[in-house]
């Protein structure tokens, strides 16, 4: 029953539609040798302007042997809107075919509502290219358009990426400032900036935040929180969650950072404070030897730094005698050297 009414609603509206509500009127030429070619209309989003991606066909129609076509209805958005008029140049391509160079364009973005017109010129080589289109939005788009082209032309030309990013950023600044100065609809202010790439928008966002929320504010007044605000908004959350995104993946590596710092730092300190109660202990604890007298005489000429030669000859001793000497106070203080055994026998008290 449900089902039923609906399609009676849906069938009046379309029926009694012309006479409640405005008119659309969108009329042309194609110049094309191939007659009976389908042209399409579709609705898009505001940063579809240089894209592919798949449009939102509204409607198609035919050219009839002329190549006249025209479209005509009441079912559009009273709202100013983005639109595609395009004809393939392929009949049987699938998607849209996307011409835009110096001897051939096949489409034609503008900006369009339930209550306006517009009529396309006949030209052969850029299809839907001279029109009179009555959107005042359309005109002023164009305008502002033509400002953005010359910025992007003043601006271009760099191959190095910091002068690119420069650039970038000061084309937003120059493009911020106009529309601000000139007043423009919300929407063709956001066209103009959809036209950039989304890492152009990360810093200024954190930098000018009250542009991009007074933009939203103005779409949301005009477009009772759909369509273009809904998109748009739908693009600010997606730069916050990639900003968020990119200081949780920094406040990761700082994290981690820290922490391997911190235990570096702590086996450092254990390791410094091991050394010190070693070498305290060992200043500290009195060396368990016993020497003979000679042995005392001998590691008191040691420590003077005397050779081996020179305690033998004051000791009045062979050689071999003193070498034999030096053996036992090495083993008796457990050293290899005579630098060691100085050291320890210096530093350590004896009993």
């Amino acid at each position: 029953m449900v089902i039923y009414l609906k399609r009676i609603l849906l069938f009046t509206l379309i029926l009694f539609g012309n006479y409640c509500f405005g008119q659309y009127s969108i009329s042309g030429y194609l110049d094309t040798p191939e007659k009976n070619k389908r042209v399409y209309l579709s609705l898009l989003q505001f940063d579809e302007i240089n894209g592919i991606s798949p449009d939102q066909i509204i409607t198609s129609t035919l050219t009839d042997s002329l190549g006249y076509f025209s479209f005509e209805g009441s079912l559009l958005s009273d709202k100013h809107a983005l639109y595609r008029i395009y004809s393939n140049l392929d009949e049987d391509v699938e998607g849209v075919q996307k011409y835009d160079m110096e001897d051939l364009k096949n489409f034609h973005n503008f900006i369009f509502s339930n209550n306006d017109t517009i009529v396309f010129k006949r030209n052969s080589k850029f299809w839907f290219s001279s029109n009179s289109n009555t959107n005042p939005i359309d005109k002023e788009w164009n305008t502002y358009e033509s400002y953005a082209k010359k910025l992007r032309q003043e601006f271009s030309g760099f191959n190095n990426q910091k002068m690119i990013n420069q650039t970038t950023d000061q084309y937003l600044g120059e493009l911020k400032s106009f529309v601000i100065e000139k007043e423009t609809h919300p929407l063709t202010t956001l066209i103009l900036l959809g036209s950039l790439p989304k890492k152009a928008f990360k810093k200024d966002l954190g930098d000018d935040p009250e542009f991009y929320v007074e933009l939203l504010g103005q779409l949301n007044d005009y477009y009772d929180t759909s369509s273009y605000a809904l998109q748009y908004r739908s693009f600010l959350d997606d730069l916050y969650k990639s900003e968020t995104k990119n200081e949780l993946v920094l406040y990761k590596k700082l994290t981690y950072g820290l922490a391997i710092l911190s235990v570096l730092f702590f086996i450092g300190i254990v390791f410094l404070i091991l050394k010190l109660k070693r070498a305290k202990t060992l200043q500290q604890v009195p060396l368990d030897f016993s020497l003979t007298t000679q042995e005392e005489k001998v590691a008191e000429l040691m420590v003077a730094d005397k050779t081996n030669k020179e305690i033998a000859s004051e000791l009045f001793i062979s050689l071999n005698t003193v070498k034999t000497h030096v053996r036992n106070l090495y083993a008796k203080l457990e050293v290899s050297n005579r630098t060691e055994f100085v050291a320890k026998f210096k530093n350590h008290p004896r009993d």
